[in-house]
């Protein structure tokens, strides 16, 4: 009985407890929210896009430490989140449904719609902040929508960019690829001269309508192509241009900031179709800040799983330092001009009534005013802007590699930037490092390609100069390569074209290897068009020209003597010129010519008598003292006479052949 009045007791101290702090907590709440402003920005959003989630999610994030840190503060944003399904219709019914309903201080935007332009002129009459996360282009100038402030850089930044890039690698043509709703295209296309064929494509189209326009893309002979368009359609145009050959070797891709933004939020399978991608973002420097922010992101990734498996990139970055300066001018505002804060007057717009701002004017100078460190850099507006000044070239490549650098005043410059670093505006592609292009080669895309069926180049097949011509199987794989002189200069030749030649060397050869006629032959099946061309050591004849087209030849060099390369300091130089075979036939020539002469003289001459080595030893000296002096024997036949005088021919055209062959070394 004791047991169960106690139990009731403390139950009954436990409700009054719980009513006490519940009442005393409802007091606080109301007392710190009587005394602090709340500056209500209406926010419209594409909730399904990846630019909406992430942009979303930051904000929240920068309120949240923005107010954690400044706890003192006598403001606070409020923020009324509205979807607006990416319609550009719906993002005005939005707004205008925001304004009716709250005292709106600023309205945030974060779809690059061509409606920002009306809404912007929507600004102006109701005299509050437009904030668009997506700069609309240059003709939204600030002079004409004063209460307007973009975020990111303009269209015109980005044609530079794209402009130095093409003229680093030398291309002469680029087709441009663009989301046909998409309000920049005009501004791209007007800005960079070297665009020769335009394709729009809607967001909804399918990817047989993609696959139609690559295969277009393929017909023509520009193989550099620049793609302007969201996320979503430029993952599925790399799958299916990987599928149709697109991302091979000859190709160069070229990804705006709207793609290379959100490359680290692709999914796997389209990075793996975009690789040797060249693209550029914009340059967000190292911070400790801006790893706490990647950290909270990464925590928020687990709890939220709208947030899939996206990467904070720019936009949330820029929404996040946009939302702290907001927050500050606001408080800034307060405290400099709190008598007109929220004050309203009504206007009819025909169609419904909104609220015109009293202190939008003054609000947007306090924005426009905000200098300090952000995670983005430098956070300042300039006419109504926040443009970033570097921009990062990257090379798609097993992830995303940074391959060099970009601002207005150097263009672009090396990641190797040194002190001192004086660098004239140069977009030379040696300031980059070394980019993989599509098909994993490092060579430079020509940009230009001859399409249709591969030239056939027959080679002849014979076993004479392989030096000059040589064409190989391999008894394994049955392939044949071809090699030699004659190809290489065949190849530097196809090198030094300013556009792609796709070729395949062909041995003109029967079923057993052999080859299959005459080197006439050959020149007949190019006449007969079943080859394009020839390759080899093919001789230039009269008889030949009527069939083919020669090239000048190029193995021309005259007469000359050919010998390997010594070393000239030796003192047996002077017996390098001939070998020792030849040396050792022409000492025994000299022995066989004085033995003739000694049994042609010895029975009729007494100068060649005498004892036998009197007779050894005239042989000899008679042999090789014919090449320095005449001789004082004096010769009685006359067909000795004869052969000393062909010897002293022989004599005199090796003498003269190895005095030009010492002189040359």
């Amino acid at each position: 009985m004791d047991f169960t009045r106690k139990a009731t007791w403390a139950f009954v101290l436990v409700t009054i407890l719980f009513s006490l702090v519940q009442s005393s907590s409802a007091n606080d709440t109301s007392i710190n929210d009587t005394s602090i402003e709340m500056i209500h920005v209406g926010l419209i959003l594409d909730a399904q896009s990846w630019v909406g989630k992430i942009v979303d999610n930051c904000i929240s994030l920068a309120i949240s430490d923005f107010y954690s840190r400044n706890r003192h503060y006598q403001t606070k944003l409020v923020v009324h989140t509205r979807d607006s399904g990416g319609d550009p219709l719906l993002l005005l019914s939005q707004a205008l449904v925001l304004l009716e309903i709250f005292k709106l201080d600023a309205i945030i935007v974060a779809e690059n719609s061509a409606a920002v332009r009306i809404l912007a002129e929507l600004g102006s009459r109701v005299k509050i902040p437009i904030i668009s996360l997506f700069a609309a282009g240059p003709s939204l100038s600030f002079s004409e929508y004063p209460y307007l402030i973009q975020i990111g850089q303009d269209e015109s930044s980005q044609a530079k960019v794209i402009a130095d890039i093409v003229e680093a690698f030398s291309w002469r043509s680029v087709t441009l690829i663009y989301e046909d709703n998409d309000p920049a295209r005009s501004i791209l296309s007007n800005a960079i001269t070297s665009f020769d064929q335009h394709v729009a494509l809607l967001a909804s189209s399918t990817d047989e309508e993609i696959v139609e326009q690559l295969r277009n893309l393929m017909s023509l002979q520009t193989t550099v192509l620049l793609v302007h368009t969201s996320p979503t359609l430029a993952s599925r145009l790399f799958l299916n241009a990987i599928r149709l050959g697109m991302m091979s070797q000859g190709y160069a891709w070229i990804t705006t900031d709207m793609i290379t933004n959100f490359m680290n939020s692709m999914d796997p399978s389209v990075i793996e179709s975009m690789q040797g991608v060249v693209g550029f973002k914009p340059h967000i420097p190292a911070s400790k800040e801006l790893r706490k922010l990647a950290i909270r992101w990464s925590k928020n990734l687990n709890e939220n799983h709208n947030l899939e498996e996206m990467e904070i990139n720019v936009y949330g970055i820029w929404s996040y330092d946009m939302v702290w300066a907001v927050a500050a001018a606001a408080e800034r505002l307060m405290t400099r001009h709190p008598h007109i804060l929220h004050q309203v007057t009504r206007m009819n717009m025909n169609f419904t009534t909104i609220r015109s701002s009293q202190s939008g004017l003054v609000f947007m100078d306090e924005i426009l005013q905000s200098r300090f460190k952000g995670i983005s850099g430098g956070f300042q507006l300039t006419n109504g802007r926040l443009i970033p000044k570097e921009f990062e070239i990257v090379n798609v490549f097993k992830g995303e590699r940074i391959i060099g650098d970009w601002n207005p005043v150097n263009g672009i410059t090396s990641l190797m930037k040194q002190e001192n670093h004086n660098e004239t505006n140069s977009t030379s592609s040696r300031k980059l490092e070394s980019v993989i292009w599509p098909g994993g080669t490092m060579n430079i895309p020509k940009g230009w390609s001859v399409h249709g069926k591969r030239l056939r180049i027959g080679v002849p097949v014979n076993n004479g100069f392989r030096e000059l011509i040589s064409a190989t199987r391999d008894p394994r794989t049955n392939e044949t390569t071809v090699t030699g002189y004659c190809v290489d200069v065949f190849k530097e030749a196809i090198q030094s074209l300013g556009y792609e030649v796709h070729y395949d060397l062909i041995p003109f050869e029967d079923a057993n290897g052999q080859m299959a006629g005459t080197y006439d032959d050959l020149i007949l099946q190019v006449y007969y068009k079943n080859y394009d061309a020839a390759v080899g050591d093919i001789t230039i004849l009269a008889s030949r020209f009527p069939y083919v087209d020669f090239t000048m030849p190029f193995t021309d060099i005259g007469i000359g003597t050919g010998m390997p390369k010594i070393n000239k300091k030796s003192i047996w130089i002077f017996l390098m010129p001939l070998s020792g075979d030849l040396w050792m036939t022409t000492a025994a020539f000299f022995i066989l010519t004085g033995l003739v002469i000694w049994f042609i003289e010895s029975p009729i001459n007494e100068e060649f008598q005498g004892s036998p080595c009197e007779q050894i030893g005239m042989i000899f000296w008679y042999s090789f003292s014919t090449l320095v002096f005449a001789h004082k024997e004096k010769l009685l036949s006359n067909l000795s006479k004869f052969v000393v005088t062909i010897w002293v021919f022989v004599v005199l055209i090796i003498t003269s052949s190895y005095t030009a062959t010492l002189a040359s070394m």
